[in-house]
Order: structure tokens, then sequence, then C-alpha cells
């Protein structure tokens, strides 16, 4: 039988099936594969949060829902995957207010698997057909999200193995935008 982490990156390549990242190139499940692969640098060994790193964009972009996460992967992977998810039907200034406070009470296992796709979005933009000024805007985007993330990373530090490795990767991506360096502890 297979284990979770194994259905649950089965389950998100074939519901993410047919999509791209913004370059129309590249799968969209190479960002959750490197999702799931910075967490694993962070040294998380959890299986919940490594799962809802596979899953963490189903709800928000394919017909996969809270009820499918949690009747196939269990609650609390459920719930780290809604964590993650916007309410898209909101006006987008709407949206993104409410999402920054969702982020903000969500729990540390789910701010962590935020930061491992901000790592992996910010890393992603070499292969990004924008030009300098829109990535600079996107990693400043960015930032809005790890002010919101950071105490709850901070606080569970010791949960997080490697997190100076992946503050520094977080760092030299945003030195090559232009970007002051985040410390985390």
């Amino acid at each position: 039988m297979k284990n979770k982490l194994t259905l649950s990156k089965q389950c998100a390549i074939r519901q993410h099936k047919g999509q791209y990242r913004k370059n129309n190139k590249t799968p969209y499940w190479h960002h959750l594969r490197d999702v799931v692969n910075n967490l694993e640098m962070m040294g998380i060994k959890d299986e919940s949060i490594l799962c809802a790193g596979w899953l963490h964009d189903s709800i928000e972009d394919t017909s996969f829902d809270y009820d499918d996460v949690s009747k196939f992967f269990g609650k609390k992977i459920a719930q780290i995957v809604s964590d993650l998810t916007k309410e898209t039907r909101l006006p987008k200034n709407q949206q993104e207010q409410n999402y920054l406070k969702q982020l903000s009470k969500s729990s540390w296992q789910s701010k962590v698997v935020k930061f491992a796709d901000i790592l992996a979005n910010v890393s992603d933009l070499k292969n990004s057909e924008l030009n300098q000024k829109q990535k600079i805007i996107q990693v400043k985007y960015k930032i809005k999200y790890l002010g919101v993330i950071k105490s709850g990373i901070v606080e569970n530090k010791n949960k997080i193995p490697n997190l100076f490795e992946a503050q520094n990767s977080l760092n030299s991506v945003f030195e090559q935008y232009g970007q002051r360096k985040i410390t985390l502890f």
C-alpha cells in the first residue's frame, strides 16, 4: 500500500494536469515538487506538512475541494491546505486582505509550507518572462507574506532544523532583485 506522501504527490500531479507556470512551458506540478523539496531542505520530516506541500494549491486551482482533501488525506492536511487557499470569489483587494489575516492566524505548519512556497516562487522568477521591474514587484509582493508568517516560523524554529539554510537561500534570491536581506531569528 502506498503511503500518504506518495498518494498526495500523485493526486497533485493528476489534479494540476494541463496547468503550466506563467511561462506556459513548465508543468505546474514542478512548482509543487519545488515546495516539497524546500520543506525537505529545511529538515521537515512530518508527513502531513510534506503532503500539504504537494496539495497546497489544490483547493484554489483545481476541482479538488476541502472535503476531498479531508476525505483522502485527513483533516490536519486539509486544514493546512485550507489555510493556504485564497478566497478567489472576493474582489482582488479584499481577497488579499483576507488572505493576510488568514495566514497570520494559521498554524506554524501552514506557515512553513507558505515559506517553502515563497522560496519556490521567487527562485523560479529566473524562468519567468517578466521583465526585471516586474520581477522586483513580485518579490516585494512576497515580502508581505513573509511579514505575516515570520512570527509563527520563529516561534517554531526548533521544529525547522535547517531554517538558517532556507533563510540564506531566500536572501540569495532577494539579493538578485535588489531586496534587503530578511532575518528570521
